[in-house]
Parts: structure tokens; C-alpha cells; sequence
């Protein structure tokens, strides 16, 4: 499988020239790895050999992190770390996906994942009955909201020193 850093807009996009059209006809489609601050996205284009128009581009569902990949059958692809990734799944990408080679967001991103996975795998979640007592159920609920901060600030930590270590801020 061979990976593709650089594909990261129409102008920059791996090119496919023989994609088919239809049944009999033959066109160009392009891929590319769009970044924004939700994630990562696959997009496809194909250009309509009628017109000789770009079509309108085909966007996936966001990932944390994607890079387009080709399999050894000429197969576009991507490999990548979804949103909510342990850190098994992260470390397993990581062993293919060259870290150095991520655009900065897309570093930003590996370091949330690993801080966020980090801390998530100390937390013990219980599901418990609802408190009928309006009083107690407030206390409960400040209680959890208490214990979600401590949470988001040990998890942020983290990612912020991923980040400095990585000279990303």
C-alpha cells in the first residue's frame, strides 16, 4: 500500500485517468484528503467527459485523521485514526501512517486522540438508576459535571504537551 501525504485539495489530488463512466465511456476522477477543523475527509471527483466539466465533488463523513492511500491493486483508499480510537487502534495506525509527514493539524489531532484515549482508559463508567430526588439528582449532576472537567483538564494537559513536544504551539 502506498500513501499519499500530499493530496490535500482539487489542485493537489492523486488523478486517476481511466475511471469509468457509465457503461462504455472512460474519464479522469481525482481524490484528495480535505482538512478543516472537524477532521479529515475522503473527496472524489470525476470529471464529466461529456461536458469536460469537474462533477461536484463526492465528500465523506469526518475522521480525525486520514491520509489517501492506494492499495497494490491500484484501489484508492484511506488509512487513518478515527474519532473515538483506542490507543491500540491510534498506535496500530501510527505503524503505517509516517507522523512526521501529518500536516500540523492533523499532528494537533494524533495528540488529542492519545491524551484523550490516555485518560479514558483510567475511567470506570457505572449506569445507575435515575435519582427521583430533585435535590440529590442536582448533586449528583454537579458531581459528574465536577468529574468531567477533571477529566477534559487532564486530557487537554496531555495533548498540550504532545503539542509543545511536537513544536506544534
Amino acid at each position: 500500500m502506498k500513501l499519499i501525504y500530499t493530496a490535500k485539495s482539487a489542485l493537489t489530488a492523486y488523478v486517476v485517468t481511466d475511471w469509468p463512466w457509465g457503461w462504455t465511456l472512460k474519464t479522469e476522477a481525482r481524490f484528495w484528503i480535505e482538512t478543516t477543523k472537524h477532521g479529515d475527509r475522503f473527496v472524489q471527483q470525476t470529471l464529466n467527459p461529456k461536458t469536460g466539466k469537474w462533477c461536484k465533488p463526492k465528500k465523506q463523513t469526518y475522521e480525525a485523521v486520514l491520509v489517501l492511500a492506494i492499495t497494490d491493486e491500484g484501489k484508492v483508499t484511506t488509512m487513518g485514526i478515527g474519532k473515538h480510537a483506542d490507543r491500540d487502534r491510534i498506535a496500530a495506525a501510527l505503524e503505517t501512517i509516517d507522523f512526521e509527514k501529518l500536516e500540523p493539524d492533523q499532528k494537533k489531532q494524533v495528540c488529542k486522540l492519545n491524551a484523550w484515549a490516555e485518560i479514558m482508559a483510567n475511567v470506570e463508567f457505572t449506569i445507575a438508576p435515575r435519582i427521583a430526588d430533585p435535590v440529590k439528582r442536582a448533586e449528583h449532576e454537579a458531581d459528574q459535571a465536577r468529574i468531567g472537567g477533571k477529566i477534559a483538564g487532564a486530557a487537554n494537559h496531555l495533548a498540550q504537551q504532545c503539542m509543545f513536544k511536537n513544536g506544534l504551539i
